[in-house]
């Protein structure tokens, strides 16, 4: 079982006792600071993926996740090379037409980022500082 995979496999043993609240990528919140709460219902591993499900239809995919704390008052993974939130617009239909997301890549010291939302990507300070996600 490869990092990933054990990954996974620590995260469903752990629902329903992990921490919920608000996410953060690279030290920047998703939204206003703890303005959502997502709830983690499900989590599996593919090669260096590890695919998170939440509450609301959101997926949060991490590669190569590094350094996962996790229980009730913690969630975080430390490193990764690549993160990718996806979520359908809050109060609109679950559609291919609603469905957004922000990417984010490790690149030697620093990061990038992409998304399909304007909004989201408006000063970004992304940090290697921070931990790839947070949930806070």
């Amino acid at each position: 079982m490869n990092e990933t995979e054990q990954a996974a496999d620590r995260i469903r043993k752990a629902i329903p006792n992990v921490k919920k609240g608000s996410l953060r990528f690279y030290g920047e919140w998703f939204g206003r600071p703890h303005d959502n709460i997502h709830t983690l219902v499900s989590g599996e591993a593919e090669n260096d993926c590890l695919r998170l499900f939440f509450d609301q239809g959101e997926t949060l995919s991490v590669w190569r996740p590094r350094g996962l704390t996790i229980d009730k008052s913690t969630f975080k993974i430390k490193t990764a090379t690549r993160v990718r939130w996806g979520w359908y617009c809050y109060g609109r239909p679950q559609v291919s037409s609603n469905l957004y997301f922000m990417e984010f890549k490790r690149l030697g010291l620093g990061i990038t980022s992409r998304s399909n939302n304007d909004f989201s990507q408006r000063g970004l300070k992304l940090t290697l500082f921070h931990p790839a996600v947070e949930i806070l």
